[in-house]
């Protein structure tokens, strides 16, 4: 069965649904936090402990210091692919952890930002949890031949962990974290280093993401086709303006899970 989609036209066109039809390709290839998997929380959780251990108001200062968190984690991988050199995400969290809390004028205790980030990367594994539809979703795509993979930003070993935790990596071929690759989404290495071990085409392949500059950039620039979940319900008018239309994805849609019941 074709899925119906919301299909993105040029700026200013309005959007229609059109068929999308699965069969027309050979691999499909995921995002995996916050596409296939929820793991909102383990940033939270452990944001949350490092500031209790280090005597910060966490009802007053949680929700920036997180925000803070995140946003020195992109800044990051901005700076990668601008041209510095790869870091770890581990690396990049440790830091931004620390920085956060002198940005709120306390003195960072070195071997506490090091539990923190320690369990930063434990609870990524512990809290992930699939959305509803995922294993219908996987289980559907390997039964028509589709070979499927796994494309992440994420720490260095945790996807797979992840998957098998759930009896998911049974579905995928390829897993492919930065650390395989020393490099991070939208970069070109990421993209080209998939496609040859699942040894398709770019024109074979179809790319389901959440992050549109890491996912939709990155994998537009590869030449594949893209399918935005669009689950924080970010203007996509504003995202075409600021990475250009190029860079457009080909579907959006709101969760995976209407993506599952559409295919």
């Amino acid at each position: 069965m074709a899925s119906i989609l919301a299909k993105v036209n040029e700026p200013g066109e309005s959007k229609v649904l059109t068929a999308l039809n699965i069969d027309e390709f050979k691999a499909v290839v995921f995002d995996l936090d916050s596409t296939l998997f929820d793991t909102h929380r383990y940033p939270i959780v452990a944001s949350e402990w490092l500031m209790k251990h280090s005597n910060v108001d966490v009802a007053k200062h949680g929700e920036s210091y997180v925000r803070n968190v995140v946003m020195r984690y992109f800044k990051a991988i901005e700076e990668t692919v601008s041209g510095s050199p790869f870091v770890p995400p581990f690396d990049i969290i440790k830091a931004a952890m620390g920085k956060g809390l002198e940005d709120l004028g306390y003195t960072p205790d070195p071997i506490l930002v090091e539990q923190a980030t320690q369990r930063f990367r434990s609870l990524h594994i512990e809290l992930a949890t699939p959305y509803p539809g995922v294993p219908e979703l996987l289980s559907n795509l390997a039964n028509r031949g589709l070979k499927l993979g796994i494309l992440t930003n994420s720490f260095a070993g945790n996807a797979k962990i992840i998957l098998d935790n759930w009896d998911l990596g049974n579905f995928f071929k390829v897993i492919i974290d930065c650390g395989n690759v020393r490099a991070f989404k939208p970069m070109p290495q990421a993209f080209e280093a998939i496609l040859s071990l699942l040894d398709v085409a770019p024109s074979d392949t179809l790319f389901v993401g959440d992050e549109y500059y890491a996912d939709m950039v990155g994998a537009k620039k590869a030449a594949l086709t893209t399918v935005w979940i669009n689950n924080r319900g970010n203007s996509i008018e504003d995202l075409i303006q600021k990475y250009g239309p190029e860079n457009t994805p080909d579907y959006v849609t709101k969760s995976i899970a209407e993506f599952a019941e559409m295919i």
